[in-house]
Order: C-alpha cells, then sequence, then structure tokens
C-alpha cells in the first residue's frame, strides 16, 4: 500500500508537469485500454498468484498456482470482467463489475493472505501493491462507466480506505480466524479422547559438549479435562501442568507461572485413537517424543 500511495504521487506530480504521463493518465483510465490494463494485472496476478494467496506467516501457503482456489477466483473475475468488457449496455457492463468488485472485497478479506508474513509479520509489498493497484483500476472503470463526476483523487482515497482496512483491521484471512474457533471446538473432543492414563516411552536427544547422546525411557502420562500430569519424566517423580489447546491437536502445557521457561512445553498429537498415542513435547530446541497405550485397565 506504501508503495502504491508512492507510486500515485509520482504519477500525480508528473502528470502536471510533464505532457507524456499526462496523456498516458487519461489513456490507461478510459475505455478500451482500463479494461485491457486490469484483464492483463488479472492474467499476471494468477501465474504470479498474487491475486490469491493463501500466505500467512512463515508456515502457511506455498500452493501451486493451478491451485483450485487460485483456478477458481481468478476466472470469476477475469469472466466478469471480459464479459462487462463485451457487452454493449452501459448499465450491464457496470453492474457486472460491481458484482465483480463486490466478490473481489469479499476474497480480500475472507480468504486472501500475504498480509502477515515472514517473521515481521507484515504485508508482503508486492501483493498489498498489486491489490491497491487492481482495487483501483476497478474503482476507475466503474465510475467511468456511471458517469459520475468522481475526482480522481476522492478513488483513491476510497482505494487507500479500503487497503488500510485489510492492513490494519484484518491482515489475518477471516477464513484462517474462522478454522481456528472451529478447531478449538473439535479439540473438545480432542480432550475426551486423552482423558486417562498412558503409559510407554519417550524419547529424546541430549547434546552435551559437542556430543548428541539418544536417551529413550519409560513414562506414564495422565490427563483430565483441564491438566495433564507427567509421571518419571526427568528424572521427576510427578509433574503436574496445566493443559491449553491452540486447535485441534496443539497447544501448549505450563504451570501458570509467568517466564518459567523449564515447565512450559509446547504440544502437538501426532497420532490419536482410543488406545495409542503419539505426542511430541516441545521445548526451546528439546523435541521429546511420546509413544503411548492407554492403560489397559481404562480401556
Amino acid at each position: 500500500m506504501i508503495l502504491f500511495t508512492i507510486f500515485i504521487l509520482i504519477i500525480f506530480f508528473s502528470s502536471k508537469r510533464v505532457g507524456w504521463v499526462s496523456d498516458w493518465y487519461k489513456r490507461i483510465t478510459s475505455e478500451p485500454y482500463n479494461y485491457y490494463l486490469l484483464l492483463a494485472l488479472l492474467i499476471i496476478g494468477f501465474f504470479g498468484q498474487l491475486d490469491y494467496t493463501n500466505r500467512w506467516g512463515c508456515v502457511v501457503g506455498g500452493e501451486s498456482i493451478f491451485d483450485a482456489k487460485n483456478i477458481l477466483f481468478s476466472s470469476i473475475s477475469i469472466i466478469l470482467i471480459l464479459t462487462s468488457f463485451l457487452f454493449k449496455p452501459r448499465i450491464l457492463k457496470s453492474s457486472l463489475l460491481i458484482i465483480e468488485l463486490v466478490f473481489w472485497i469479499f476474497k480480500l478479506f475472507y480468504f486472501k493472505g500475504g498480509y502477515v508474513v515472514s517473521i515481521a509479520a507484515a504485508p508482503d509489498p508486492i501483493i498489498s501493491f498489486y491489490d491497491t493497484l487492481t482495487l483501483a483500476m476497478r474503482l476507475f472503470i466503474i465510475t467511468g462507466l456511471l458517469r459520475t463526476n468522481f475526482k480522481t483523487i476522492y478513488i483513491l482515497i476510497c482505494t487507500l480506505t479500503i487497503m488500510a482496512i485489510k492492513v490494519f483491521g484484518f491482515p489475518t484471512q477471516l477464513s484462517m480466524i474462522v478454522e481456528g474457533e472451529k478447531s478449538k471446538q473439535r479439540a473438545e473432543f480432542t480432550k475426551e479422547k486423552l482423558t486417562g492414563d498412558w503409559i510407554g516411552i519417550y524419547e529424546y536427544d541430549s547434546t552435551y559438549m559437542s556430543e548428541t547422546t539418544h536417551i529413550k525411557d519409560s513414562a506414564t502420562l495422565r490427563f483430565d479435562s483441564l491438566y495433564i500430569t507427567l509421571y518419571d519424566f526427568r528424572d521427576i517423580d510427578s509433574l503436574q501442568l496445566k493443559m491449553e489447546f491452540n486447535y485441534e491437536f496443539g497447544g501448549h502445557f505450563h504451570n501458570g507461572i509467568k517466564d518459567d521457561w523449564r515447565n512450559q512445553y509446547d504440544f502437538w498429537i501426532r497420532n490419536l485413537t482410543s488406545d495409542s498415542l503419539d505426542i511430541i513435547l516441545t521445548q526451546s530446541l528439546d523435541d521429546y517424543r511420546f509413544k503411548m497405550i492407554k492403560n489397559a485397565t481404562q480401556q
């Protein structure tokens, strides 16, 4: 969005002083060149995965160009805009573009990623520039078809307002938030399956003085609705920690004491059936891999 603002300011001030910039600006914001430019941007967006991406943080993303959602979303926009371009009646042209604009804004907030990426959790500058540019082109075409007297500055303000709401208000795609809430609800069923005593072994790799030792030991885990109790774990007879799920099969254990990192673990359930459990506890760079079976007296 910042890149777009700088780009527009350069064009705005140049068009006041440089004749060819003014002519170029008027051409790309009027028919049929505005349609050509928008369609070209959508095609570039499809192949460059700029029109749709599921990117979030350092983990989510990396889908194929031919991912079903990428094909679906780009196809809908291209078909609606191309149909609008081919139609002659102005009311039909503008109606199709307004429908496509509503669809695109819904996609932007509900499905579109790329606004919380990398360690900095910041918007991808290329994606935000692309979205801001294509949104502005849509608004230019619609206002031109409706023959409104909207000044360019008002269109740009409207564009930047919508994008600011996305960047600062809803950077995480709403579909991910909704799925996260559903996953937490499903975690209640995971808790029910975990409840009881589990016996088995755990393994981890210990490094000391540049020497790595593979360690395997026995342990017992006891789960209830709120806590996990670990018996014979790390030479501790009994350790009770509070259990909190962040999603269906993962979360963290802690003792409620702030900054007590020795008793805080992230956990991830790799496999859970009625009688077997594979769970990994992570603390800093240490992974404790548990392979457990349900206590026979509780099956």
